[in-house]
């Protein structure tokens, strides 16, 4: 009976040398995926602050863009050469005054309006 039992007991103690290998195992390919993916995850955070840098660049760009459409120089000269337009004679000036909605308002605001001419 001491074969049978020397048999188990070397069982037992294979089966426990497996189970630590195999708990190592799964420990160093558990830390392997975590190293690849903080990598990952690393390169995915340059990746947006480039992208991040190149639409900041555009904004800046579309902003100046918008400054230099939007200027009035530029919009009278449009509307000069462009479209035919031209300042308002004075007789086509109207003034607007509204009346006050509460009396101790001390000005009524004024507004000019144009007025089409026949």
């Amino acid at each position: 009976m001491t074969s049978r039992s020397t048999h188990y007991g070397d069982l037992a103690s294979i089966g426990r040398v497996a189970a630590v290998f195999l708990i190592v195992v799964v420990a160093t390919l558990s830390y392997l995926w975590q190293h690849a993916h903080m990598v990952s995850l690393g390169y995915q955070v340059e990746a947006q602050r480039t992208a991040l840098g190149k639409l900041s660049h555009h904004r800046a760009e579309l902003l100046l863009e918008v400054a230099s459409l939007s200027a009035l120089p530029r919009i009278e000269r449009i509307a000069r050469e462009q479209l035919g337009m031209e300042p308002p004679r004075p007789a086509q000036l109207v003034r607007v005054v509204f009346p006050p909605s509460q009396p101790d308002e001390a000005a009524a605001p004024v507004m000019l309006a144009s007025r089409s001419l026949p």
